[in-house]
């Protein structure tokens, strides 16, 4: 009970200093345009609204028109297709913060390119997992019983890795399709 009171704890600490975007010293020393197109070329959200509230307890206005404006250009360089390839495949989460006219396009290559990542990942554990039976079942002071649960556990692990193989398979070729065409509109 106290581990997780403890968690709980920590968790919204966590998340309330998540809530304090910028310091006093950063607020005063904010250069908006510059914060905008940053926050814009990593695919970050607006958070003006939140540095508004952490700049306005010290005082000091914030540039929300600034911010916003050069945000959107940022955008222009985040919402690239190259770049949707790249978020997909190193498994990093898209906030939907394309403008209309890029989004349909970047969420497409990305979801391709992150089902890649993840099949891979899902073979990876499934592996893990049977490397852990394996070494269960055949070690010495394992039970009759645990043994034949642990053969069961294996049977299974197998179908889910076959059917991770295939998921993958198909990932890849969908991504590989994906990947010649980009080149061939010349966009990677």
């Amino acid at each position: 009970m106290k581990w997780t009171a403890w968690c709980l704890t920590l968790m919204m600490a966590l998340f309330l200093a998540g809530c304090e975007s910028l310091s006093p010293a950063e607020c005063a020393t904010a250069n908006w345009r510059d914060l905008g197109l940053q926050d814009g070329a990593r695919g970050s959200t607006d958070r003006s609204a939140s540095y508004f509230e952490s700049c306005s307890k010290v005082n000091i206005a914030v540039d929300v028109n600034s911010y916003r404006a050069s945000r959107a250009e940022g955008l222009q360089s985040y919402c690239r297709p190259a770049n949707a390839l790249s978020e997909g495949l190193a498994g990093r989460s898209y906030a939907g913060v394309c403008p209309p006219p890029l989004d349909q396009s970047f969420r497409s290559i990305y979801d391709i390119a992150w089902r890649a990542q993840d099949t891979s990942q899902a073979m990876s554990r499934i592996q893990q997992q049977q490397d852990q039976l394996q070494a269960e079942l055949t070690h010495p002071k394992t039970a009759n019983d645990r043994k034949a649960v642990l053969r069961e556990l294996l049977n299974r692990s197998d179908r889910q890795l076959r059917d991770a193989r295939n998921a993958q398979r198909d990932a890849q070729t969908q991504l590989d399709r994906m990947r010649l065409d980009m080149q061939r509109r010349g966009v990677l």
